[in-house]
């Protein structure tokens, strides 16, 4: 990454340049250290470079380059901190990136505002920045996630791909089709993590749809198509008992590794195991055989993968609920009940259809809508509390808040439109008093994960800008 201009000793002087030479030769050395010694390593170079550029900017105060080689510093020890198990410090890094970013996008907005008038779509400067924050939302959701915390993680991951798609890597033909690959690879492993598997899978597929259309898949992609999209297809295909969908993918990743010269026994018990489910136990056996060469644990870990139940999806949540309505109207026991049509209905527009949704912007037809769908979910949160189901409950509540995150934020994009006001105060605070009943009865019951979404909801309520009771 060269950002700063090679510059005379007029323009810095020897102790500015001594400083940035010493912050490139750590930076340098912080990446390549994530790639071998490992993050540990990476964070302790990374420090030597934050370090270069404090004395620049003592140096040099007005240099133009230091926040953008800060931002983008701070942006690589966002993943180091997650990497090595440091989520909060992760945030804490990513925050302010995201803060410097901003600003950059903010200088940019008139330039590329006139630059759109003119009809040219070009983007200002090497990369944009409205791209860059979007970078470090993604960066920071997949903290969030292995933080446990689903709501943050999830509004991030949903504000990235919107900044992609304000960017134009979504449409036919763009140039960062391989952005857009990227992203939803990462995507996949957030929503299975912490979000929706049926989003999961969307997000997984359409990566790996996209990485084929650009016809093979290059060194710099395979850590994104093979070690994050790919897996969690093939987990997710094989949980519908969709075998030969699975497998196909699983013979992607066993290409992969035997290309890569990498360990392929993960490769192979992946192959083993969902052949031996699929009932074709003389074609698994060479393949367990060959992962037990490898390492005794990898079919074991398999097996496991295959066996794990998965959190339910929004609508697998709606059926239930909607069966439940059906099954409570027929008996009789109708009144103060939610009705069926109406969960169907809520239904079918947040999750019917064919359209790709990827993440929670992707589930509104209307925004008009939400205020309703979000009240319907709080009340379906809440009965799903009252019959013991906490992770339906989970889903359905934490989808309520997504949705107002996510019309908020689209209205703030369309200030100019007064049809674009939507009143979601209401809907917001009724989601937002389900999750709290959810969280003081998961408190009670000793669940470790009480904390981390307490937190969750303080984050919740600080992005929808409510104030904290």
């Amino acid at each position: 990454m060269k950002i700063f201009r090679r510059r005379g000793a007029s323009q810095g002087g020897d102790r500015a340049e001594q400083a940035i030479r010493e912050y490139r030769t750590a930076y340098e050395r912080g990446l390549a250290a994530e790639q071998g010694q490992g993050p540990a390593q990476a964070l302790a170079e990374f420090a030597r470079a934050q370090h270069a550029l404090d004395r620049l900017d003592t140096a040099s105060p007005d240099l133009s380059e230091v926040p953008r080689a800060r931002a983008g510093l701070l942006y690589a020890m966002g993943r180091a901190r997650t990497d090595v198990g440091d989520a909060a410090g992760a945030v804490v890094a990513l925050d302010q990136a995201e803060e410097l970013y901003q600003r950059m996008e903010s200088e940019e907005l008139p330039t590329r505002e006139e630059g759109e008038q003119r009809g040219d779509l070009q983007e200002s400067g090497p990369v944009s920045a409205v791209v860059l924050v979007a970078d470090v939302q993604l960066r920071r959701a997949r903290a969030y996630a292995e933080w446990g915390r689903p709501f943050s993680a999830l509004s991030d991951l949903d504000m990235s791909i919107g900044g992609y798609m304000r960017a134009g890597a979504f449409t036919p033909l763009s140039d960062r089709s391989g952005d857009v690959a990227r992203i939803l690879a990462v995507g996949a492993v957030i929503q299975l993590r912490v979000g929706d598997h049926e989003l999961a899978l969307e997000c997984g597929q359409e990566s790996l749809a996209r990485y084929r259309e650009m016809g093979r898949i290059g060194a710099e992609a395979i850590p994104y198509a093979i070690g994050f999209a790919a897996p969690v297809v093939s987990m997710l295909e094989a949980a519908r008992g969709r075998w030969d969908a699975a497998l196909a993918v699983d013979g992607v990743i066993l290409e992969a590794a035997e290309l890569g010269g990498v360990g392929s026994s993960r490769a192979h018990a992946r192959i083993g195991v969902h052949l031996r489910e699929a009932g074709r136990e003389a074609e698994a056996a060479e393949h367990l055989a060959m992962a037990a060469r490898g390492s005794h644990d990898r079919v074991a870990e398999m097996e496991r993968e295959v066996g794990a139940a998965l959190a339910p999806s929004l609508r697998e949540v709606l059926l239930e609920a909607e069966r439940t309505a059906s099954t409570r109207l027929a008996g009789g026991v109708g009144a103060g009940g939610l009705d069926p049509l109406e969960i169907r209905t809520l239904r079918l527009s947040l999750c019917g259809g064919d359209r790709a949704r990827f993440s929670a912007t992707g589930r509104m037809n209307v925004v008009d809508a939400v205020p309703r769908q979000v009240t319907s979910l709080a009340r379906i949160g809440h009965q799903l509390i009252a019959s013991d189901r906490p992770h339906a409950a989970l889903r359905a509540l934490w989808e309520a808040l997504l949705l107002c995150d996510a019309a908020r934020r689209l209205t703030a994009f369309n200030t100019g439109d007064s049809t674009a006001t939507v009143p979601l105060r209401e809907a917001e605070e009724s989601a937002l008093a389900g999750a709290a009943v959810l969280v003081d009865a998961l408190e009670r019951a000793g669940d470790p994960v009480s904390d981390a979404l307490t937190a969750d909801l303080s984050n919740a309520r600080n992005r929808l800008g409510l104030s904290v009771h």
